[in-house]
């Protein structure tokens, strides 16, 4: 194979993963674009970065949903530990149910985040640099610049509900896991009822705070203005 024939297949191969890149890319159109169009010539280096780096993306829903679903394989473990044994008025089948609603608001609401978040309109980089633009116009621009700062304020404000979500269930999601070894355990080592109910206190105690969350803040939708 000629080395004419190499760089043919090497610019196909660069080709194509700038539009992997590019499809993979959330929010900003024109960051998307430069990031695919570096793929072109550095396809080998950059392409795993780009793509490997939207897979990672901190308080990206998969890891809120991987989160929920340790919460629902957790209770499920801990209510089948629960059955037939003097725990089970502290998990029942009922009280599982609840904490998994509670867990699927949360991760819908997350996920809702996330996704306004990945938008160009909620891009806090670009919000960033309108402010620093504005502030080097100068005089005549405080109208200009109080919005600027409203909307840079507002971005930073759903940011921060989005991964305090993230964090609020990866916590409550090892909690679970924690109870529902302590109930196996307690099943098999004939611990007390008092032993578990602490924990037990726990969970709920951040099942409630995840609720008191959502319905404090409700919904999100792009079309609200966030007050201040």
């Amino acid at each position: 194979m000629s080395l004419r024939d190499l760089s043919v297949l090497y610019l196909i191969a660069g080709l194509a993963c700038a539009v992997a890149v590019y499809r993979a890319s959330p929010g900003d159109r024109r960051s998307a674009a430069l990031s695919a169009a570096l793929c072109v010539p550095l396809w080998p280096i950059w392409a795993p970065v780009a793509l490997t780096a939207r897979r990672a993306e901190p308080g990206g829903s998969p890891g809120t949903s991987a989160a929920a679903a340790r919460v629902q394989g957790a209770l499920r473990d801990g209510v089948s530990a629960c059955a037939g044994t003097s725990f089970e008025a502290l998990l029942s089948r009922e009280a599982a149910s609840r904490i998994e609603a509670e867990v699927s608001r949360a991760a819908a609401r997350h996920a809702e985040l996330d996704a306004l978040l990945r938008q160009s309109g909620f891009d806090e980089a670009a919000a960033a640099a309108r402010v620093a633009e504005i502030e080097r116009g100068g005089a005549g621009s405080g109208r200009a610049l109080a919005t600027a700062h409203l909307h840079l304020e507002n971005i930073r404000r759903l940011r921060a509900m989005r991964d305090r979500d993230a964090r609020a269930l990866e916590e409550l999601a090892d909690l679970v896991q924690a109870l529902r070894t302590q109930l196996v355990l307690a099943r098999f080592a004939g611990s007390s009822v008092e032993g578990v109910g602490g924990i037990v206190s726990e969970v709920w105690a951040r099942v409630e705070g995840l609720g008191a969350a959502i319905d404090a803040h409700g919904g999100v939708s792009s079309e609200e203005p966030i007050e201040t």
